[in-house]
Formats: C-alpha cells, sequence, structure tokens
C-alpha cells in the first residue's frame, strides 16, 4: 500500500473503487461534505508554511535591527514554541534571510501545528493582531493569489452539484478565486463567515463556510471583517461562545448532523472544530459503524487531534472500536491526488449514468455496464497519463469538459480557455432517468466514449486530448494515422453546422470522425461558404443515435461502430 504522499492518481481511484467505494459513492451522489485545512493550501504563499515564514522574516528583520527590542523578544518566544533541539537552535543566524536557515522545514513544522499560539504572541505596544495584520503584510498576501489543483477541484465538483457545503478554517480566497477562473460568478458559491448571509435568497451552488474569518472581506471592508479574522488561541476558544459566530456555528452543527465528513488538509487541532463534532455526538450522532464511514479523513496517520474528533464524535463508542473506527476513516491520499481522483471519478461516474439510459431497446444491462466499463478506461488512461503533473491533469481534464460540453451542446469551439461546462449541476444519483438530458445528447455521446474506450481496452488503441484551448482540439483524438484522428461529438446536425463554423474542423480534413447523437442530415452544403463536397476525402460523419436503437446486442453495436468508426 503506497503512502499517502506517495500514491498515484489511479491508485487514489483503485481505493475509491475498492475499499472506499461507498464512500465515493456517497461523495457523487452528494452525501459528504468537505472540510478543508491549511494542507490545501500549503503549496502556495498563502499556505499556513508561508504565512509562518513570511512572519519569521518579519521578525527577524526588526530584531537583527534592535536585539533588544519587543520585536527580538517575538521572535525567541516563537522559536521557543518549536522546542528545537539545541544543535538545531544555535544553527540559526538571524543575520541571513529565514529562507536560507538551516533546518527550515523543521522549524516550519513543529510551529505549523502551533499557529495560534505563534500568532498569539504579542508585541509591546502593537495591536492584538499586529502579526498577522502586519506581520505577515495581509493586504498583500492574501489579495490575489493563484488557486491550487484543490481549489479548482472544489469548485468543479460544486458547479457539478456533488458538493453543496464546504467548511473551513482557511482565510484565503482561493476557492473563489478557482470559480472566477473557471469563468463564473462569485454568486455561484455563497460565502458566509458569521452566517447572517444565509438569510438572504441565494442561486448558488454550494455554501462556504469561512468560519474563522475571509481574508478577502477584511481586506475589502476592514472595519466590519478585519475583527472577525480568528487566528489567536484566545480567539479560537472565544470563538465558541461568542454571539458573533451564532449563526454559523449552530449551522455547522446541523450540518455534522445532516451530512458525513471529509476532511482535507485539516489537523483539526483547533479546540472550537472539536468541540462542534463533541457537541453533536452528545446528541445522537453518527454511528461509528454506519455505512459510508460518518468522518473520513485524508491523511497517512492520523493525528492525535483528528482522533479527538473521532473519539468526540462517537463517544462511548471508541475505545472498543478505535482500531476499527480509524482503519475506516483513514483514507491514504493527499489532497492533491485525492482531488484529481475524485474531479475523475464524479466525471466518470455522470458518462456511466448516460450511458446507462441510452434510446437503445436491445442493450440489457451487461451490456450498458460494459459501456461503463470504457468509460472507466478512458478515465483510468488520463489518470495515468497526467499523475507527472495533477495541476496539468486538473487543467487538462476541465478545459476538456468544457470544450466538449460547448461543441456537442451549443455547437461552439472558440479559441482559449472556456467557462467550465458541467456535465449537469445535480448529482449522480439524480440524473438518472432525468428527462430533461433525453434532448441533450449526452446520453448518446457518453455512449460513444464508451464504445472507444471499450476498443482502446481491447486493442490497445491510443487515446488523447489535444490543447484544450485550441478551437480544432476535439473531444478525443485517436492515434492513427500521420497526426491521429479528431472524433468531435456533436447533439445534432445543428451542432455539425456551427462547428464548421467555427473552424473546429473542414470538409476537406480527413482526419476528422463527427459523432452525431441524432441522425446525420444530407451532407451536401455543410460548409459555411455554401459550396458542396467535392469527391475528396473528408470526415467521416456518424449517426449514433440509429445505430444504438438498430443494435440487436453489444456484439452487433461494437461491430457496427467499428465499421464506421473504419481504423
Amino acid at each position: 500500500m503506497p503512502t499517502a504522499s506517495e500514491i498515484t492518481v489511479k491508485e487514489t481511484l483503485d481505493l475509491l473503487d475498492g475499499g472506499f467505494q461507498p464512500v465515493a459513492e456517497a461523495i457523487c451522489n452528494g452525501g459528504y461534505a468537505f472540510w478543508l485545512g491549511s494542507g490545501v493550501s500549503r503549496d502556495r504563499v498563502i499556505g499556513l508554511d508561508g504565512v509562518l515564514a513570511k512572519l519569521l522574516e518579519f521578525l527577524r528583520v526588526r530584531a537583527v535591527a534592535d536585539p533588544a527590542g519587543p520585536y527580538a523578544t517575538g521572535l525567541e518566544a516563537i522559536l521557543a514554541l518549536a522546542a528545537l533541539p539545541e544543535a538545531a537552535r544555535r544553527a540559526i543566524d538571524l543575520n541571513r534571510p529565514v529562507s536560507e536557515w538551516i533546518g527550515l522545514d523543521a522549524l516550519i513544522n513543529a510551529l505549523w501545528r502551533q499557529y495560534s499560539a505563534v500568532l498569539a504572541t504579542e508585541i509591546d505596544g502593537e495591536p492584538a493582531d499586529h502579526l498577522l495584520w502586519e506581520g505577515v503584510d495581509f493586504t498583500v498576501t492574501f489579495a490575489a493569489q493563484e488557486p491550487d489543483l484543490e481549489h479548482y477541484a472544489v469548485a468543479v465538483l460544486a458547479l457539478e452539484g456533488v458538493v453543496t457545503e464546504v467548511a473551513t478554517p482557511n482565510w484565503d480566497g482561493l476557492i473563489e478565486g478557482a470559480l472566477a477562473k473557471l469563468g463564473w460568478a462569485k454568486e455561484a458559491f455563497r460565502v458566509t463567515v458569521t452566517g447572517e448571509d444565509l438569510r438572504e435568497p441565494s442561486r448558488a451552488q454550494a455554501t462556504l463556510y469561512k468560519f474563522h474569518g475571509c481574508a478577502l472581506r477584511a481586506i475589502n471592508d476592514e472595519a466590519a471583517y478585519r475583527k472577525l479574522l480568528v487566528a489567536r488561541q484566545g480567539q479560537i476558544v472565544r470563538w465558541s461562545a461568542t454571539d458573533d459566530f451564532r449563526i454559523v456555528r449552530e449551522q455547522l452543527q446541523a450540518l455534522i448532523q445532516r451530512q458525513r465528513t471529509l476532511m482535507v488538509g485539516l489537523s483539526a487541532q483547533d479546540a472550537n472544530i472539536q468541540k462542534l463534532f463533541a457537541e453533536v455526538g452528545a446528541h445522537e450522532g453518527w454511528k461509528w459503524n454506519d455505512s459510508p464511514t460518518p468522518i473520513v479523513v485524508a491523511t497517512e496517520t492520523l493525528g492525535l487531534d483528528q482522533k479527538a474528533i473521532l473519539e468526540a464524535a462517537y463517544g462511548d463508542d471508541y475505545d472498543a472500536n478505535r482500531v476499527e473506527i480509524a482503519q475506516a476513516a483513514r483514507l491514504r491520499a493527499y489532497s492533491k491526488p485525492l482531488f484529481a481522483a475524485l474531479v475523475l471519478k464524479v466525471i466518470g461516474e455522470k458518462l456511466k449514468v448516460l450511458a446507462s439510459d441510452i434510446a437503445a431497446p436491445n442493450l440489457d444491462e451487461a451490456a450498458r455496464a460494459a459501456l461503463g466499463e470504457g468509460i472507466t478506461h478512458l478515465r483510468d488512461l488520463a489518470a495515468n497519463a497526467g499523475d507527472a503533473d495533477r495541476r496539468g491533469l486538473m487543467a487538462a481534464t476541465i478545459g476538456a469538459v468544457s470544450r466538449t460540453r460547448s461543441q456537442l451542446s451549443d455547437g461552439r469551439s472558440l479559441a482559449g480557455a472556456l467557462k467550465y461546462y458541467p456535465m449537469d449541476d445535480q448529482p449522480v444519483n439524480r440524473m438518472k432517468g432525468k428527462q430533461a438530458l433525453a434532448a441533450t445528447g449526452q446520453r448518446e455521446a457518453a455512449a460513444a466514449l464508451g464504445l472507444i474506450g471499450l476498443d482502446a481496452r481491447d486493442t490497445g488503441l491510443g487515446i488523447s486530448v489535444g490543447d484544450v484551448e485550441d478551437p480544432r482540439t476535439a473531444a478525443v483524438t485517436l492515434a492513427a494515422g500521420a497526426s491521429g484522428i479528431r472524433v468531435f461529438l456533436a447533439a445534432n446536425d445543428d451542432s455539425i453546422g456551427d462547428l464548421l463554423g467555427d473552424g473546429a474542423y473542414d470538409e476537406t480534413d480527413p482526419d476528422v470522425i463527427v459523432i452525431c447523437s441524432r441522425r446525420v442530415a444530407d451532407e451536401q452544403q455543410r460548409s459555411p461558404s455554401g459550396q458542396y463536397r467535392d469527391g475528396r476525402s473528408g470526415p467521416r460523419y456518424i449517426s449514433l443515435g440509429p445505430m444504438l436503437g438498430e443494435a440487436e446486442d453489444l456484439a452487433d453495436l461494437r461491430d457496427a461502430f467499428g465499421k464506421a468508426i473504419g481504423l
């Protein structure tokens, strides 16, 4: 079993398909709330590692300038919190930038679990939040940072309707930033700090509880929101009692009771988080052996604070069952492989549901399940191909879904990054038999991908996705011919004409296959110029809808499809 840091995206998918299948299914069906900690932002400067390093440098510069002053005293107090070995402490040279300190990683790791004590360090003559606001250079540090894989994944999962509630003590605006970069207005997330925002009507896909405050609001409205940034130990303790957060406390308690919990990058060291789960556990909360597992933690080893959450939630049942509880709760994958796998899992499961609903009277359940196997094969190919560059994998997945959906449903294939186009804004279980999907062409398109996946699995045919910002990029490219064969998906004949109009391909391109969910009309005058085809080799058009309706069984369908593809 690989460790949480070594695990690949494909191996994480194996976990979600295997021992954690009930958890994955429930996530796909909207059954889990996400609780996100600083670990999901750890690779960005506004992650807790970056905050601590920046704060240490702030103190170091001032301590060197005044070795007997309050900043030197504060720095010594923080270094004492780390309890470094004497040799490691002597190796720290205050005359060198923090980035050059020997043993910096060990120091940051030691302080990471004590961030509230670090930020509670007092500087004589300065406000209580001086180290947070001035030391970290809060308004610059948190103003505009680049979202990471995790933030894009959360935004995508919310737009796909499988994650409706997210709770985080993080101040950053990276999830909101990811949403904006995906082309969506900020209103797609309902962000709340105190809970008062929940009183207003909303069309948001998801609610984001930023229960320790919001950096963006604190920067834009310092008078109202700076005081609501919870960072110091005293603030964390008071959070559980002050009226400022009463509404959001009650909402989070209800959230713990009504939805299962997936913790990612959250150490759970804060006393107020532990108290929330304890209060729920004391009032007929989840049972430890409920299926799927009520509380799941993405980690290599459960920390003391995470175990405290489990004990608080499960109460008297914990001690006698703690080994089984820990085994069920520990999902051994850190945030990047887990979120990459979750996005691929959700997209794959939605495609399977679509393919299972095709109008094909002679295809039994086994045949429809086989189409799902083809979809899974394509999913796994993507996971393996993208593991070396997981950020690139997320970008390619987002771009491929957006472009393929735009081409299929709208007949558009514009240049550049497209607005994310969700497959459906409902969770997976609410897509089955959904009448509104019948006319979209998505069901037939999903079946086409399943058929391509089965052929790739059985023959080793190479499958790739091109530059997702190029308007000539198709849904998939098959490794055949000198440059490969681009396969476009179109809902109907109008979409085919519009794709030609956008220049996705042209009528003289022999390395193009267009799979139409309906019957393809006569091919004359497809070109926007109005010219008839002149007999030269050009695109191949496949009317998949009629093919599905006429297929006698899966073998007959695969044979007809293979002949139409003509590889």
